[in-house]
């Protein structure tokens, strides 16, 4: 069974984090970038105000949705939306299950009907999943370029199975639910899985950003991902959430792999970065960077025993040159 943790991980990382024991793991307190005022500009910020962003080539988002009416026998669906740049512009994919083919929609506004079916369910044969509705607009979306080709505001995509909102993602999503089914459709649970952003870094000390809630129903934070020289010499990789310091790991050409725990808003987030293919494989050497959610069941990191209920992964792909 393809278990909803990988559905959008590299499987170099996953294979990468399976092998980590405990021992390697280091405990910080993101709270922790609390020092004095005269020196917390220069210990958390610095490398935040001075660097500059990198171009993102695609975002992907994958969901699952537990339905209202489901039953033991019925499995959660799982959806992928990929935003990506394209010569005519951005585009938009949707993907209906784990390891279906993303569907391309090629419009900026439609509907049509599309098969459905959970890792769980293909994997069985025996179950089938409701097919979903699928209506999108993007004839208002407002974008900006030069960060995302992911709309910022004035857009929908919700997909509809067994008379259920199972996905509604954008601004205008719920007027559009009000206005198309008049508010008499329940809304299944769903549930953020994961986000992964390639980018391409042109500049070596440049720095990408992304906003993401770790939790369902927890705070948006924004989490920055960066790389800048050192003060001892050699590079080094940070990662800051909401302006602090949380990661900071030196000597990138020795500590090309690694891991380190930092707490926000009280649960633990596993960081993990794989650096060797940005140092060892040129020209398009590819840098990788998780931030994963523990869930509820895990007490260590990353238990494939226990990835039933992952927890939410934001997943940074950098790469040096497009791919």
């Amino acid at each position: 069974m393809v278990s909803a943790s990988s559905l959008l991980l590299p499987s170099s990382l996953r294979d990468f984090a399976s092998c980590i024991g405990d021992g390697a793991v280091r405990v910080a307190e993101v709270a922790a970038c609390t020092a004095p005022s005269s020196t917390r500009t220069s210990t958390c910020s610095s490398s935040t105000t001075s660097s500059s962003a990198s171009p993102t080539l695609s975002v992907t988002a994958s969901y699952r949705a537990n339905l209202l009416s489901d039953d033991s026998s019925t499995p959660p669906l799982h959806f992928r939306l990929t935003w990506a740049h394209s010569p005519l512009g951005p585009t938009l994919s949707f993907s209906p299950s784990a390891s279906a083919n993303a569907v391309l929609l090629r419009r900026r506004r439609g509907s049509r009907s599309v098969p459905s079916g959970s890792s769980s369910g293909d994997e069985d044969g025996g179950v089938s999943s409701p097919p979903l509705a699928l209506f999108w607009d993007l004839t208002t979306a407002r974008y900006d370029p030069a960060v995302s080709p992911e709309p910022v505001s004035g857009f929908y995509v919700v997909a509809v199975a067994s008379a259920e909102v199972v996905l509604a993602v954008g601004d205008l999503a719920a007027e559009f639910v009000k206005a198309k089914f008049d508010n008499q459709i329940p809304r299944a649970r769903v549930t953020p899985l994961s986000r992964g952003e390639l980018v391409v870094v042109s500049d070596p000390a440049a720095m990408h950003t992304a906003r993401v809630r770790f939790a369902e129903d927890g705070p948006e934070h924004e989490v920055s991902v960066g790389c800048a020289p050192g003060s001892s010499g050699g590079d080094e990789l940070w990662v800051s959430i909401d302006g602090k310091r949380a990661v900071q790991a030196r000597r990138l050409r020795w500590n090309f792999r690694g891991n380190q725990t930092v707490f926000v808003d009280g649960a633990p987030i596993d960081v993990m970065w794989d650096l060797h293919g940005w140092w060892f494989r040129e020209p398009l050497g590819c840098a990788v960077v998780m931030l994963r959610a523990r869930s509820a069941l895990e007490s260590r990191l990353w238990l494939e025993e226990e990835a039933a209920a992952p927890g939410f992964s934001l997943v940074v792909q950098a790469f040096k040159g497009p791919p």
